[in-house]
């Protein structure tokens, strides 16, 4: 059995009115008193949807009068540390399970009335002698992987093993009646590539590698259906939509961009699907941790929030995703950055972004009271340095986003970083925070010769990196791929 990680706080549980057309009733035997929670999966998350107290029966009853999404749900008992076990809501919304102990691998468990449950927990006790047998052949690997001849037969096992499974899977979704069970099982299932031999003495085996990756890319959701929103309310589909988004498909903005809505035009047909698809990509930036993805954000809303597509998102939220457009759009990666004109410098001249002449510019916002400005600043200074000690033509804009005077000069004379540009919008003319999205700092941008950025929001360290490697690259000491 296992014991799911989910906060209970009353003002977190999600609690949906049904209707009448369900009746579940779960008995444990090792369990007659306490309260039993019904919950779900949905992405990457758990809910808890109803909650039901032990009748003097053993039995904990969850009724409605309106059926339940399908999917994978989990009771969760209060009396155990939230120990839990998962059923099948399919079809079949008015029967009973019934068992001994939590754990049921061990102990039969009985379910009345319920195709899909019955199907689901022997589909469950199958399929986990498969996970119990690569768990050991995981271990054996780790603990002989310095013998190169036990790696390569626990190898062979594995992957035998895994065809195995693949087989199992297959016979099982054309074995079973349950639809439900069928949608889980096919997004558990993986696309076979047809052998292509590859001769040992080839010239161009990376080209037959790209026609195999090509062949999974395209077909890695052939056994999914993006009409069946049964497949959100499951462990499995979020998973492998971020496998898709993040390891099979190349990790550039545009391409992201292309696929994301590829697979939002295959859940259009099913709105609960759609929505979820569409919310996916919406916030697909925020969980990226590679620079520049703030174009997907860019594009989505403006493709399906910003257009009146996004139905079910309200006046309110509309606007708060139309101000961080506004305020993103004009600093994304690729874009020419926006001027900024009639800069004071601290002894008092006036400078504009676009007079820089250098082969890379730095733009860097920052101000001395930001407790993390008093270390990046200086540390940026000496990144500078090195930088022109190396011979590579940058220059920095150093841009103080306050208007007093004193701490800023003060700073500056402590600190001894004179020898780059120091300037400031004195009468806040230039709408900086609005095109760079200065509401935080430090914030260092980085632009080439034409002032195109081709960096953001990075740290000192990072910049020094960047700039080393572009040069490397340029003098031919990093072979380009």
């Amino acid at each position: 059995m296992k014991k799911i990680l989910l906060i209970l706080v009353l003002v977190n549980i999600v609690v949906y009115t049904f209707s009448q057309n369900h009746e579940i009733k779960i008995r444990v035997k090792a369990v007659n008193t306490g309260e039993v929670y019904l919950g779900h999966y949905y992405g990457e998350n758990q809910y808890v949807i109803d909650t039901a107290s032990i009748d003097k029966k053993g039995f904990a009853t969850f009724k409605g009068e309106k059926k339940l999404d399908g999917g994978v749900y989990l009771v969760l008992f209060q009396s155990r540390d939230m120990t839990y076990f998962e059923i099948l809501i399919g079809d079949d919304q008015e029967f009973s399970i019934e068992t001994d102990t939590l754990d049921f691998y061990k102990k039969n468990i009985k379910a009345k009335g319920s195709i899909d449950n019955k199907e689901f927990f022997e589909f469950k006790k199958n399929d986990r002698k498969f996970g119990v047998e690569s768990y050991y052949l995981q271990t054996s690997y780790k603990k002989y992987s310095t013998n190169k001849d036990s790696v390569n037969a626990i190898r062979a096992r594995l992957t035998a093993l895994g065809k195995k499974r693949e087989k199992f899977l297959d016979k099982t979704v054309t074995s079973v009646k349950s639809k439900t069970l069928k949608a889980i099982v096919n997004l558990m299932r993986d696309i076979e590539i047809p052998s292509l031999n590859i001769p040992e003495n080839s010239s161009n085996k990376d080209s037959i590698r790209m026609v195999k990756y090509n062949y999974y890319k395209t077909h890695f959701w052939d056994y999914v259906d993006f009409s069946d929103s049964t497949i959100l309310k499951t462990q499995v589909f979020e998973p492998k939509l971020k496998r898709y988004m993040t390891q099979i498909i190349v990790q550039r903005a545009d391409t992201i961009i292309k696929e994301g809505k590829l697979l939002i035009e295959k859940a259009k047909s099913c709105p609960k699907m759609y929505r979820f698809m569409v919310e996916y990509m919406l916030g697909y930036a925020d969980k990226s941790k590679l620079m520049g993805m703030d174009k997907v954000f860019v594009e989505i809303a403006k493709t399906y929030y910003l257009k009146g597509l996004a139905t079910w998102a309200d006046s309110s939220r509309i606007s708060k995703i139309k101000s961080s457009v506004e305020k993103t759009e004009p600093n994304l990666v690729g874009n020419a950055a926006p001027d900024l004109q009639r800069l004071e410098s601290v002894d008092n001249k006036y400078y504009t972004l676009y007079d820089i002449k250098s082969e890379y510019t730095v733009l860097a916002f920052w101000e001395p009271k930001c407790g993390h400005c008093k270390v990046e600043i200086p540390k940026l200074y000496k990144v500078y340095e090195n930088l022109k000690a190396k011979g590579i033509d940058v220059e920095v804009m150093a841009i103080y986003t306050q208007i007093k005077r004193e701490p800023w000069e003060k700073f500056i004379e402590e600190k001894e970083i004179t020898d780059w540009l120091n300037v400031y919008d004195k009468y806040q003319f230039t709408n900086f925070r609005m095109l760079y999205n200065i509401f935080a700092t430090p914030s260092i941008y980085l632009l080439d010769k034409n002032k195109k950025i081709i960096g953001k929001k990075l740290g000192a360290e990072q910049v020094e990196k960047f700039l080393i490697s572009i040069d490397k690259l340029k003098k031919g000491e990093i072979p380009k791929k």
